[in-house]
């Protein structure tokens, strides 16, 4: 009987103790009403001292009156958060970014997508408080300019995830920051900007350890710019879409340099002609899961089954509606 109840504990302690650490481990309040104050609620209780990931994501409600009550009342419950997701939360400004990370210094990963309130101050409060961020969202901040690049090169150089979509301040200085001094970068999502320079997308080059790239609208990128971008030999998901520049020359040195492309947008490109799809078969076959050449006027063999042919791994034909 003894053994028996030993088994069932040790059973337990294996199976089900691990799934409710999870749970407390985990504050999940995206899309509720009145989400602050079930926050600081939620903080207040032991049963979430150790919680690591907090999601707020288009929780519209919250303030930052709510995040000083946080740091306030419950600022040490917070002091283990490794994820802290506020897309969406449009009523949270520059202050409040400084309440709710002032306890987060082991803060790893941070997303307020979305948000035109946050300006170089909010991201001036988070390199201050949190110094391992490794993965930062700042999509749809369009009021964050190059002061904000300068701040996140110099503070996060091992950041790996980078997503600066439609921050339409950000200039080439900016980016040239980010470029040389966040080597270890492995996605940077440029979605929908359009004013950087040609010079600029050479820089691209530096970042050798490189997987994802967003480039979609990057109006003045050049054949030479992609063939500078194609020695980022690790390259696995690049977006092209409406590149207008690119011609089956940059298409032919990219499928050259990154043999390892599993997902590939042309989509809108009517530079590029049947060539680029030869040159794509003969060294990116084995590992092109989607590529997306819709709109490319001077590709003729764009049918599904001409595709399967030059890409039998192709499961995926098209990547905008």
């Amino acid at each position: 009987m003894e053994v028996e109840k030993a088994e069932a504990v040790e059973l337990w302690c294996r199976e089900t103790l691990p799934k409710v650490m999870k749970i407390v481990s985990v504050l999940d309040f995206h899309e509720m009403s009145d989400a602050g104050n079930r926050l600081v609620a939620a903080l207040s209780l032991p049963r979430y001292q150790n919680v690591k990931h907090i999601n707020l994501e288009f929780a519209r409600d919250i303030e930052d009156k709510h995040l000083e009550n946080l740091k306030n009342k419950c600022g040490n419950s917070v002091m283990n958060v490794e994820t802290l997701n506020l897309n969406g939360c449009q009523k949270i400004s520059d202050i409040g970014i400084g309440f709710v990370t002032s306890n987060c210094s082991r803060l790893k990963v941070f997303s307020i997508y979305w948000n035109v309130r946050v300006s170089d101050l909010g991201i001036r409060n988070l390199v201050d408080n949190c110094k391992l961020v490794i993965d930062l969202n700042l999509s749809g901040c369009k009021n964050v300019t190059d002061e904000s690049l300068k701040l996140i090169a110099e503070n996060y150089q091992g950041l790996q995830l980078l997503n600066i979509t439609r921050c339409v301040k950000i200039t080439d200085k900016g980016l040239d920051m980010i470029l040389v001094k966040c080597s270890s970068l492995h996605s940077l999502n440029l979605y929908a900007l359009s004013s950087f320079t040609d010079a600029a997308y050479k820089r691209i080059s530096l970042l050798t350890h490189l997987r994802f790239l967003d480039l979609c609208g990057a109006q003045n990128l050049s054949d030479d710019g992609l063939s500078c971008i194609a020695k980022c030999k690790n390259l696995t998901s690049l977006n092209l879409t409406w590149c207008v520049r690119i011609t089956d020359q940059g298409v032919v040195s990219l499928a050259e340099g990154c043999k390892s492309l599993e997902f590939l947008s042309l989509f809108g490109i009517v530079g590029v002609t049947d060539k680029s799809l030869e040159a794509l078969s003969g060294c990116c076959s084995a590992t092109l899961t989607t590529l997306d050449v819709n709109g490319c006027i001077g590709i003729k063999r764009r049918s599904r089954d001409e595709l399967l042919q030059l890409f039998p791994k192709l499961v995926c034909f098209k990547v905008h509606s």
